[in-house]
């Protein structure tokens, strides 16, 4: 769950994209498959969208280290169009990686766990347990071991079965094979 640079100047918008490992060059491309030629012309896209850059594309962890730097204004990533946006926002991104990563894909509007409102401040705590997130995921195949313990004992960040879908507005049970 990361943000594109390349769809509207000066923001980081919530976008997905995938990766694969390429043995020729031995490390992992980012792949966007909505990048067909029709929207390269409509965003002016140069680039190669069967291996999209790190500046055209942000990961959440990288984007979570360059907000707490202050680095970056997270009020300029998340949805410009629908005027979501904000640290929560990458937070929520960080909580999905993190499930991706132990083999849960889920919704891009399902929210479990750990995190905090649009408009709320968060804890110390909660702050604390995203840069954990952060650490680890910004590159994965380093503490791979320490990503997946983490996952499978934290239970603020961990998937219980039950998220809230943003979509529908009601809480749903999620089944997971």
């Amino acid at each position: 769950m990361w943000f594109g640079a390349y769809f509207r100047p000066g923001w980081l918008e919530d976008h997905w994209v995938a990766e694969y490992w390429n043995p020729v060059t031995g490390r992992w491309h980012m792949v966007d498959a909505q990048l067909d030629g029709t929207w390269q012309a409509m965003i002016s896209f140069r680039g190669d969208p069967f291996d999209i850059m790190a500046a055209e594309f942000v990961t959440a962890g990288h984007a979570w280290h360059a907000w707490r730097r202050g680095e970056l204004d997270a009020d300029r990533c998340g949805l410009s169009a629908i005027g979501e946006h904000g640290a929560y926002w990458i937070a929520g991104n960080l909580r999905l990686d993190l499930a991706s990563l132990n083999k849960l894909e889920m919704l891009p509007w399902d929210v479990w766990g750990a995190g905090w409102e649009p408009g709320a401040q968060p804890t110390e705590e909660v702050l604390s347990c995203f840069d954990t997130v952060a650490e680890l995921t910004v590159d994965p195949d380093v503490r791979f071991i320490d990503l997946l313990k983490r996952y499978e004992t934290d239970v603020a960040l961990r998937m219980d079965g039950t998220v809230f879908n943003v979509l529908r507005g009601e809480r749903e049970t999620v089944l997971a094979n």
